[in-house]
């Protein structure tokens, strides 16, 4: 058995060698999993959370966290105030939210959203 195992090893090299300059030199493990045959999917980022909810909400306060330790799949709203807000309910600001985030939530697999407030409520909170 332990001579079968080490006959494995120049195969399981070569392999983590490819593997690392497929990901070097073709831009990371998307690209990665694309030349396995694997699935890929678009790692969404806090960065491009926070983009859509400025832009499609016009988001003045907001805090987001990636709790998925980076993979991208998993993100808290803590804090989100916007004018849109004014007039609805806890239900119909968290579906603005889902609406806003609606190509990224093909992606992400938990969205948890905190505290939503309308300009006037925030201040009222501070």
């Amino acid at each position: 058995l332990a001579s079968a195992s080490w006959g494995l090893l120049p195969a399981l090299s070569a392999m983590l060698w490819r593997a690392r300059e497929v990901a070097r030199t073709t831009g990371g493990l998307r690209a990665l999993l694309s030349a396995s045959g694997g699935s890929s999917r678009m790692v969404v980022t806090v960065t491009q959370v926070q983009e859509q909810l400025k832009e499609k909400l016009g988001a003045q306060q907001l805090e987001v966290y990636d709790t998925s330790g980076g993979c991208g799949a998993s993100f808290e709203v803590s804090l989100l105030v916007s004018q849109q807000f004014e007039g609805k309910r806890t239900l119909e600001r968290h579906r603005l939210i889902n609406g806003a985030l609606k190509e990224e939530l093909n992606e992400i697999h938990a969205l948890s959203i905190k505290k939503t407030y309308t300009p006037k409520e925030f201040e009222a909170k501070s």
